[in-house]
């Protein structure tokens, strides 16, 4: 099983946050006496003599270099909010567009992000900077491998919820890659802006065009997404870009 490291105590146990509702925030047994706050671990679940939870360390899995992790929902919600606000205040005037960031978010930061003045619909922003590096052993549409260069996710859960409350939503992605290497894989730099209406993107998952990949390290989550679909933002049928 594989938690969030939130406190280390003399390197006797660390308290790691499971993110699973029904096991919490447990101790976990024998680990190194170098580890990180925020840092994600594997480790055995075992339940003591008084049927408390438990575990003991496995190992730190190798991750990409990146500056956040991964599985920290939290900070990811306070660096999107940051990046909603430079999407407005910098990108969208230069897109010649009136959109605003949804005023439902002062109430509930994970409604839809975006909301489109003019043409008075929602819209969605996804912010990447990590590329899929190992997207090429999946084909797209069933024929050709992904590219990792121009490969961009979305969470099922998202396209389960706008499935439901937002149907004729526009997503759109702001794509920067800042790291270019992980291990063997290389991909060439990319900035820049995409848009895509949900019904596009929507069609292209309910005809099985595109993969549904697992996370590896949130089988047990119940506060991430455990899975999301693979785009090709070469697919012009899908993608418009704006930038």
């Amino acid at each position: 099983m594989f938690g969030i490291v939130r406190e280390v105590n003399c390197n006797e146990f660390a308290l790691v946050e499971t993110r699973n509702n029904n096991i919490g925030n447990i101790r976990v047994y024998n680990v190194p006496e170098i580890l990180d706050i925020d840092q994600t671990i594997e480790f055995d679940l075992r339940t003591s003599r008084n049927n408390n939870y438990y575990g003991v360390f496995v190992r730190i899995p190798e991750r990409n270099n990146i500056n956040l992790n991964t599985e920290d929902r939290d900070l990811w919600y306070a660096l999107g909010n940051e990046k909603e606000r430079e999407f407005i205040n910098d990108i969208v005037p230069e897109l010649g567009l009136n959109i605003i960031i949804n005023p439902g978010k002062q109430e509930d930061p994970t409604v839809i992000d975006l909301y489109d003045q003019q043409n008075q619909i929602y819209c969605d922003l996804k912010v990447q900077n990590t590329p899929f590096f190992t997207a090429g052993r999946y084909m797209y549409e069933n024929q050709t491998p992904y590219d990792p260069t121009y490969t961009v996710t979305f969470n099922r859960m998202d396209y389960e919820r706008y499935a439901r409350y937002y149907p004729d939503c526009y997503i759109y992605f702001w794509v920067d890659w800042t790291t270019l290497r992980y291990r063997d894989y290389l991909v060439n730099p990319l900035t820049g802006i995409w848009r895509a209406s949900f019904h596009d993107m929507a069609e292209a998952i309910e005809n099985g065009f595109v993969v549904l990949h697992n996370y590896q390290f949130r089988q047990n989550d119940d506060h991430n997404a455990r899975d999301s679909y693979l785009f090709n933002l070469l697919d012009t049928a899908i993608f418009e870009r704006l930038m």
